[in-house]
C-alpha cells in the first residue's frame, strides 16, 4: 500500500471498542468478526475521524502512542494492508 493512496472504512463494518482498548470489528456483509489490538482500534478510529492516507493515520498513531512517525507508519501499513485484503477498508476515490 502506498502512503499517498487514500482509504476509507467500509460502510458495512462496525467496531465495538472494549474497556482494555482492544476491539471487535464486525463485517456485516460477510458476518466475520475481527479482533483488533489497541493499534488496530486507533487506526480504525483515525479513519473514522477523517484521516485518509497512511501518513495521516500514522501521524495520529504517533501522537496517541508517543512513538516516532516512521515506527507508527510500519504498524499502520501492516494494519491497513490486512484491512484492505479483508475488505474492511477500501481505496478512496
Amino acid at each position: 500500500m502506498e502512503s499517498a493512496r487514500g482509504v476509507v472504512q467500509h460502510d458495512k463494518c462496525l467496531l465495538t471498542e472494549l474497556a482494555d482498548g482492544t476491539g471487535v470489528l464486525l463485517h456485516l456483509e460477510t458476518k466475520f468478526y475481527y479482533t483488533l489490538n489497541t493499534t488496530g482500534v486507533e487506526v480504525w478510529k483515525a479513519l473514522g475521524t477523517g484521516a485518509k492516507t497512511e501518513h495521516e493515520v500514522a501521524l495520529k498513531i504517533s501522537e496517541e502512542f508517543e512513538v516516532d512517525v516512521d515506527t507508527a507508519a510500519l504498524d499502520v501499513r501492516a494494519v491497513l494492508s490486512m484491512m484492505l485484503s479483508e475488505g474492511l477498508v477500501r481505496e478512496a476515490g
